[in-house]
């Protein structure tokens, strides 16, 4: 019996093996499609090019359970098991010429035993010259080695590669390595004995009801949960259960999840950390893997390491390379809740996470956490932000020039300013999910606004506002706009000019940063072409139903940065430079201003 233990086994060791599928699954069923599908895929690796020594195409896991007799019950996986079967039935005569094996697996279906066994009917379907309608199951199979038959007559693939890619190994012993590019499953075999573990037909049920497919994290949980001890084999797998369940359930928490990984998306979010553990360690395997196209690079490596117990420590406490990885991944996750409980290392790492880049990765900036102080360490990530933006010329950044840098700069004023708050943390998950634009905090003309049905909509509204029906003759006029038949657009135009002048006296800064905030794009949707005055008290109605205002625009909204503050109606250049100067003020261990910058 092959030993049990998760490995990438190669076809070829799995032949001469029986293996029996339950009545708990359906029959084989797969369509011209899936076939095609991976007869291609195969097809492409073959005909690479470049192949690094021991490069293979990876088929998805293929769950067993052992039973009695040298019989492995096929938990999951069945369906290309069967296709792989059908597939070496095809090309047995080459095998043969080949000199490659060709004494196939054996493969029983326990629901086909009436009349002719499933079994029988694998073991003879190179005969098949037509679609067998006896059963479902023959069906489908007869009808698969048809397609087989038609793909290689119309693709006309050299078979001897083909067969070669299969089946061929090139094992070498004393590196414990198989050199040969060929196809692979991910062997996964589950102890349906151990009390721990689930019964073959719950597990069954997982991974097929909602065609939930096995995933990175449950090949690498159950490789930490193996030990050498079974003494302590239940104390050890209810350890790195508990562990794992509080790493989980830590990075599940949206706030903590978006300020470590803002873009990523991972089934399970333990699988963020396994990645980093991955790729830090991926020198030391000799496996050539293709991060961007495999889903299972992380467990390739892993198992590679932990396997073959390569020697990747030197601290004397750890007696393998699995005690080590999992040490290391406990440690990667200590170090992110160090950083999501320190104010500075929160908002600062937060930002630079944010904006992205290579070198504001995770793994540049732990690198910089574990060779400096805490001061230093702080000092590091400022210098890592003023290198981001490079030098500044305020007047040079705006909603027309450099919007993506306004947008950057408007960020860091409000994750700076919510870190200087040092009362509450800056909200990166709803920053993330709630798309953010920049907002005009005097508003561009509404001219723009041509559906008459709209214009005296915001007509009604402008004649019941209390400031504007205070000015006489722009009162008198929205009363007789309203009145005609039709609106004259010349005269609707100029009028929301003169109006929105008396909102302002900065226009010719309308699109400068001086005049920008940062929203979400639904509540600025809600705001566009309103004056100052009318955005206000949208912002404060917005704020009291629970939408995210960013403190940076709440504060502009409340005149919070001007000085001597005379009228709550209109923002003019006073707030407009009062508002600037708060902004390089705040910004000031985080940026670097052109010297003409300052006084402007």
């Amino acid at each position: 019996m092959t030993e049990n233990k998760i490995e990438l086994k190669s076809v070829s060791g799995l032949l001469e093996m029986n293996f029996f599928i339950p009545a708990y699954q359906r029959g084989y069923r797969w369509e011209e499609r899936q076939i095609i599908d991976l007869l291609n895929d195969i097809l492409e690796f073959q005909k690479k090019s470049k192949k690094e020594e021991g490069e293979f195409y990876c088929l998805q896991p293929l769950i067993v359970t052992s039973k009695e007799n040298d019989v492995w019950e096929v938990v999951d996986g069945q369906q290309r098991l069967t296709t792989i079967f059908i597939l070496l039935s095809y090309l047995k005569d080459a095998l043969e010429i080949l000199g490659l094996p060709s004494n196939l697996f054996s493969i029983k279906y326990e629901t086909r035993e009436e009349n002719c066994s499933s079994k029988e009917f694998l073991m003879n379907i190179s005969k098949i010259k037509e679609i067998n309608k006896t059963n479902i199951d023959f069906y489908r199979m007869s009808d698969a080695f048809l397609i087989i038959k038609r793909w290689f007559d119309d693709n006309k693939p050299n078979k001897g590669d083909f067969c070669n890619v299969l089946l061929k190994t090139d094992y070498d012993k004393e590196s414990n390595i198989d050199k040969a590019n060929n196809v692979r499953f991910i062997w996964y075999p589950i102890n349906a004995n151990d009390d721990t573990a689930e019964k073959p037909n719950v597990t069954f049920a997982k991974y097929n009801q909602g065609k939930i497919d096995l995933t990175n994290a449950e090949l690498i949980k159950a490789i930490f949960y193996l030990t050498d001890s079974d003494k302590d084999k239940k104390k050890h797998q209810i350890k790195i259960g508990y562990e794992w369940d509080d790493m989980e359930n830590s990075l599940r928490k949206p706030d903590f999840w978006r300020f470590i990984n803002p873009s990523k998306s991972f089934q399970n979010h333990i699988e963020f950390i396994f990645d980093l553990v991955a790729a830090k360690y991926e020198k030391q395997i000799k496996l050539k893997i293709n991060k961007n196209l495999d889903r299972y690079w992380s467990f390739y490596i892993f198992n590679e390491l932990i396997s073959k117990n390569i020697k990747i420590y030197e601290d004397t406490k750890f007696d393998n390379a699995r005690d080590f990885l999992w040490d290391e991944i406990k440690t990667y996750y200590r170090t992110f809740v160090e950083w999501y409980n320190d104010s500075q290392y929160f908002h600062l790492i937060g930002f630079l996470l944010q904006v992205g880049g290579i070198e504001n990765s995770v793994e540049k900036i732990k690198e910089l956490a574990e060779t400096n102080s805490k001061s230093q360490f702080v000092e590091a990530l400022k210098k890592k932000i003023r290198s981001h933006f490079g030098e500044i010329n305020f007047n040079e950044i705006g909603y027309d020039d450099n919007y993506e840098k306004a947008k950057k700069l408007l960020l860091l004023f409000n994750v700076i300013t919510t870190m200087n708050s040092e009362y509450n943390k800056f909200a990166f998950d709803r920053y993330l999910k709630e798309s953010w634009s920049l907002e005009h905090i005097h508003a561009q003309q509404s001219e723009e606004i041509t559906n008459e049905k709209q214009q005296k909509q915001l007509l009604e509204e402008q004649k019941n506002d209390s400031y504007i029906s205070k000015q006489g003759e722009l009162s008198d006029e929205i009363n007789e706009l309203l009145k005609m038949p039709t609106i004259d657009q010349t005269r609707f135009e100029d009028l929301q000019k003169r109006i929105f002048n008396l909102s302002s006296d900065a226009e010719q800064t309308i699109h400068s940063i001086k005049n920008l905030a940062l929203l979400t794009s639904p509540d600025n949707s809600c705001l566009n072409n309103s004056p100052f005055h009318r955005k206000r008290d949208k912002i404060k109605q917005l704020d009291e139903k629970g939408s995210f205002i960013p403190i940076c625009t709440k504060n502009v909204f409340l005149k919070y940065y001007s000085k001597n503050v005379e009228q709550n109606v209109k923002w003019d250049k006073k707030d407009m430079d009062a508002y600037l100067a708060e902004m390089k003020t705040v910004l000031t261990d985080y940026i670097t201003i052109k010297d003409e910058e300052y006084g402007k």
